[in-house]
């Protein structure tokens, strides 16, 4: 990446930063100058969500249920009600690299973002990052970024700019 296109990519996230943080204020009936809405409530402390072993953890897998990651990995097989049956090796598997965490929500305590890749038996493995915080000491997702298959959209990188979560995706085409 050359430095002019480094450049306007720092500018582009500012200005969006700005123009996103204004649009959500006055959606809200709030001003530009006052606190967010998510300011105004109690706050957990970012040693909480730092204190979870995100390596071995159990994640929820939408329609394929509770699945338990030990050292960051969990292999499965898929019951016929297509849910996720953790009987050693099987045809599935789910993996997760280590937390990245930041204040992404503005509310001045820490979120985890967890990169995760899903494999159901088929050729595809799919990634997925999904962004927690702690609500009333309630882990919640906050938000999740939809990656694709490897190659197609698949996420390659996740990195921070101060809050800003950064993902680089591999794509097929130009302009994908």
């Amino acid at each position: 990446m050359t430095a002019r296109m480094s450049g306007l990519l720092a500018a582009s996230l500012l200005v969006c930063r700005l123009v996103c943080g204004l649009a959500s204020g006055l959606a809200c009936g709030r001003t530009a100058t006052q606190a967010p809405l998510t300011n105004q409530r109690a706050q957990a402390s970012n040693a909480e969500i730092r204190a979870i072993d995100w390596q071995n953890h159990t994640y929820e897998l939408d329609e394929l249920g509770a699945v338990t990651v030990h050292a960051g990995h969990a292999d499965f097989s898929i019951s016929d009600d297509n849910k996720a049956v953790e009987i050693g090796t099987g045809s599935g598997s789910f993996a997760v690299e280590p937390p990245l965490f930041a204040d992404v929500n503005g509310d001045g305590v820490d979120d985890a973002i967890i990169s995760g890749v899903l494999a159901t038996g088929g050729t595809g493995h799919f990634s997925e990052i999904r962004i927690y915080t702690l609500r009333s000491g309630t882990l919640v997702v906050l938000a999740a970024i939809p990656g694709g298959d490897r190659g197609d959209g698949g996420i390659r990188r996740v990195a921070l700019d101060g809050t800003a979560v950064i993902v680089e995706r591999n794509v097929l085409v130009e302009g994908d």
